[in-house]
């Protein structure tokens, strides 16, 4: 799977699809993000990743310390399943999973969903890996890249049907970066993408290299 392939056709089609007053507002808010300057404020290669502590799908507690006991971490920031672009990427993490397994590493996932959401979403597509649940964004946070969803993007994801609040539990429409990290088994970073534009998202392929 040719994640970036993906993501850019079912961007085109949305193109064709949407009015162009919605594009040109997704246009807009996207570009106010990206020169919020969120980018380059987060943490990236080279820094420490803060340790943290978070329930799986399933209940059980997972914590970065404890999986770089086992070797390096791949760490993928998502939005959830309400985000059709998001679905792309987690179906790429899967078909990556064996890969990323024989470079020696462990892979997870964080979202701020509430855990049935991820609960059912691994249950249907059979995800072999963790999604953790990131109540208020707190590691994202620690992450520095959080953000609130722009209120002109609030109705235009509710016509969508993209109910974030019920998604997270909350009415913060606060969300993550598009986010993908490699965390050395020391605890440094040593690969990191990060985009404004959640309609990309970092092609496996980069990441895996990060890893040998």
């Amino acid at each position: 799977m040719n994640l970036k392939k993906e993501l850019s056709d079912f961007a085109q089609q949305m193109s064709q699809q949407a009015p162009s007053e919605i594009l040109q507002t997704m246009g807009e808010e996207i570009g106010k993000l990206s020169q919020s300057n969120i980018v380059e404020n987060a943490l990236s290669k080279g820094a420490k990743a803060p340790d943290f502590t978070l329930e799986n799908s399933d209940g059980k507690q997972v914590s970065l310390s404890g999986l770089l006991e086992k070797g390096n971490v791949v760490l993928s920031f998502n939005r959830g399943n309400w985000c059709p672009f998001c679905n792309l990427e987690f179906k790429a993490l899967q078909e990556s999973i064996s890969e990323i397994k024989n470079a020696g590493a462990n892979l997870v996932v964080i979202s701020p969903q509430l855990p049935i959401f991820s609960r059912e979403l691994k249950q249907k597509n059979g995800f072999e890996y963790d999604i953790l649940y990131d109540k208020g964004n707190e590691v994202a946070k620690q992450f520095r890249i959080a953000f609130a969803l722009p209120e002109p993007l609030r109705p235009i994801h509710d016509a969508f049907g993209m109910d974030i609040p019920a998604h997270n539990g909350d009415t913060g429409f606060e969300l993550p970066l598009a986010a993908t990290y490699v965390i050395h088994k020391n605890g440094t970073i040593a690969y990191a993408y990060l985009n404004a534009n959640w309609m990309e998202r970092a092609e496996p392929e980069e990441f895996l290299v990060a890893l040998q």
